[in-house]
């Protein structure tokens, strides 16, 4: 019977390999256990190449899943203007490429209540071609706008809220 045994879990955690041979040469010195007398005299490197092999690879991989996080990150949700005008969402879309150029952004703003919508387009995306174009779409439009609210999207989507 074992006085102390083996924690094989440790062995996928921390130097995995040496946690290996020191327990398998704790299990053959502490109980004289005949089944570790080979593992106990191999080498640290030598288990380093056998931890490296398909078969070994294969029966030892351990999954977990993934833990959510305790704090929301981000939320996405569609705003509630609540027939209020004056939410305004911006889309980009790109043209597309041509003879290994880049094409043109175009930049869609809409009033979500009203459909007022204007259009206009950039070079690139970045903050310093979009700022400029964005505050003059939002200067186009015939109600008040204020406060960007960003909503992490693939296509680059921002809402903006009125401010009554």
């Amino acid at each position: 019977m074992w006085r102390c045994r083996p924690n094989w879990t440790a062995c996928t955690t921390r130097s995995p390999v040496r946690i290996t041979r020191v327990l398998a040469q704790r299990a053959l010195d502490l109980d004289g256990d005949a089944r570790y007398e080979r593992l106990a005299g191999i080498s640290v490197s030598h288990l380093y190449n056998l931890r490296a092999s398909g078969p070994y690879r294969k029966q030892r991989r351990v999954w977990q899943k993934t833990r959510p996080s305790p704090v929301a990150i981000g939320v996405r949700k569609a705003p509630a203007p609540q027939g209020l005008p004056g939410y305004i969402r911006i889309d980009t879309v790109h043209q597309g490429d041509q003879d290994g150029r880049k094409g043109v952004y175009h930049i869609n703003a809409v009033d979500i209540v009203t459909q007022w919508e204007l259009i206009a387009c950039v070079e690139r995306i970045s903050e310093a071609y979009l700022l400029p174009v964005i505050a003059l779409l939002l200067e186009g439009f015939p109600l008040p706008c204020a406060d960007f609210i960003p909503t992490p999207a693939p296509s680059t989507s921002t809402t903006t809220r009125p401010s009554f």
